[in-house]
C-alpha cells in the first residue's frame, strides 16, 4: 500500500507536529509532504525522513511572510502530485485537506482544527492587521473560506482531534467525524517526591495563547511563574512581567520534565482546540488551572466524580481577575489533589491509545474501499 502523509508546514514543533511524528512511525514507508518547512520545525520523530516541499519552500523566509500570501495556499496544496497513492493522510489545520487525489485514493483527514485564521479567529486576526491591510485581508480570507469549504468535500473521511473540533467540522464543512484524541507521549512522566513554589506555563508566545493573563494574575497575587517558550509576543510579555515572572526560553525536553514535575500547577489560559501541554503536565502528576472552554474541557477533569477525582481547576473567563480567582481556589484545596490519579488520567491519552484507534479506523475504511472496488 502506497501511503502519503501531508501537512501544512513545519516551522515549530507543536502538538500537530508531534502527532505527525507518531503517524510517521505508524507508516514507516510513507512519503511526507509539506507546503514549506524549516529544519528546526521538523518533528523529532521525522528527522532523517525526506519531506517534499511545494513551490512555497523556495520563497526566502516563507515562515515569516506567509500570511500576506494566503491566496497562494490553494495553488500550493493542489500542486502536490498524489498520483498512485492508495492512502493519503492529511494532517490538517490549514487547507492541506484539499490535495487532489486519484478516484481510488482514500483521503483521511485528521483535523486538528478548521483553519483558525479564516474561521473562528477571523475577527481577531482582522483586528490585529494594520488598518491599510484589513480590506485586503477580508477579501483574501473570503475567497479562501470558499475554497476551504469546497476542499473539505474532497475528503473521504474526517477524523476530529476532539469533540470541540468535531462540532466545528460539522458547522463549517457540514461533515460528520469520529473523535480520536491526539497522541501524547506520557511515557516520560514521573511523580516528584516534592514540588517547588512556582507555577508553570509551557507554550509558544503567541497572542492566542493568552500568556498575558497568566502574567497579570501572578503579578497581582505575587506568585512565581516560570514561562517556558518563545514567540513573537516575547518582548511585549516581558514588559508587563513583574519581579516574580521568569522567562526561560525554549527548554530542551530533557529539562522540561523537571519543570513539569516540580511545579505547583500548570497555568493554561488558551482557548485550545485540544491542548497537548495540559496532558503532558498531568503525566507528571501535576494539576492544571485552565480556562474552562474548548479542548480543556476534555483534557482536564473537573467536577466529574462519576469518572474520577479532579485533575485541575477551571476559571470561566479570559481575564486576569478570573485567572487569579482560579489560582486562589486551587490553593484553597491544593492538598486534595492526588498526583497518582492525575497521572492515571493522563495515560488515557497515551500514544498507544492513538495508534490503536487511528490504525483500526484506517484499516476499516481501507477494507471498505477494497470491497467497493471488488463489487
Amino acid at each position: 500500500m502506497r501511503v502519503a502523509i501531508v501537512a501544512p508546514w513545519y516551522t515549530a514543533n507543536g502538538g500537530a507536529e508531534k502527532v505527525d511524528g507518531i503517524l510517521g512511525g505508524m507508516y514507516p514507508d510513507a512519503d511526507f509532504y509539506a507546503l514549506f518547512f524549516r529544519e528546526g520545525g521538523i518533528p523529532a520523530r521525522l528527522k532523517g525522513r525526506h519531506i517534499q516541499g511545494s513551490f512555497l519552500q523556495r520563497i526566502p523566509a516563507i515562515d515569516r511572510v506567509y500570511r500576506p500570501l494566503l491566496t497562494l495556499l490553494p495553488y500550493a496544496v493542489e500542486s502536490f502530485d498524489m498520483t498512485g497513492y492508495d492512502l493519503v493522510i492529511t494532517s490538517d489545520w490549514a487547507c492541506i485537506k484539499g490535495v487532489v487525489t486519484d478516484p481510488k485514493t482514500v483521503n483521511v483527514c485528521y483535523c486538528h482544527t478548521p483553519m483558525r485564521h479564516i474561521w473562528d479567529l477571523y475577527r481577531t486576526y482582522l483586528a490585529d492587521a494594520a488598518p491599510w491591510q484589513r480590506a485586503a485581508y477580508a477579501w483574501t480570507t473570503k475567497s479562501l473560506r470558499q475554497w476551504d469549504y469546497q476542499a473539505a468535500q474532497r475528503v473521504d473521511h474526517f477524523v476530529a482531534n476532539s469533540i470541540y473540533i468535531q462540532r466545528r467540522i460539522e458547522k463549517y464543512y457540514g461533515r460528520i467525524s469520529p473523535v480520536i484524541y491526539p497522541a501524547v507521549d506520557t511515557s516520560k512522566g514521573y511523580i516528584s517526591s516534592s514540588t517547588g513554589d512556582y507555577y508553570l506555563s509551557v507554550s509558544r508566545l503567541n497572542r492566542t495563547k493568552r500568556i498575558d493573563l497568566l502574567i497579570h494574575a501572578c503579578n497581582r497575587l505575587g506568585r512565581k511563574l516560570i514561562v517556558s517558550g518563545w514567540g513573537p509576543e516575547e518582548a511585549a510579555l516581558k514588559k508587563i512581567a513583574g519581579k516574580t515572572i521568569e522567562f526561560v526560553g525554549r527548554v530542551p525536553d530533557s529539562e522540561l520534565g523537571g519543570l513539569y514535575a516540580n511545579c505547583r500547577a500548570l497555568l493554561f489560559a488558551a482557548d485550545e482546540d485540544f491542548g497537548i501541554v495540559p496532558i503532558e503536565a498531568q503525566s507528571y502528576g501535576r494539576p492544571v488551572i485552565a480556562y474552562g472552554h474548548g479542548g480543556s474541557l476534555e483534557t482536564v477533569r473537573v467536577e466529574q466524580p462519576h469518572i474520577g477525582p479532579d485533575t485541575g481547576v477551571f476559571f470561566p473567563e479570559q481575564t486576569p481577575e478570573s485567572m487569579a480567582d482560579g489560582i486562589v481556589r486551587f490553593e484553597a484545596r491544593e492538598d486534595s489533589f492526588s498526583a497518582k490519579a492525575i497521572q492515571q488520567h493522563a495515560q488515557t491519552f497515551a500514544i498507544e491509545e492513538f495508534v490503536g484507534r487511528f490504525g483500526q479506523f484506517v484499516d476499516k475504511v481501507m477494507s471498505q474501499q477494497k470491497q467497493m472496488a471488488m463489487s
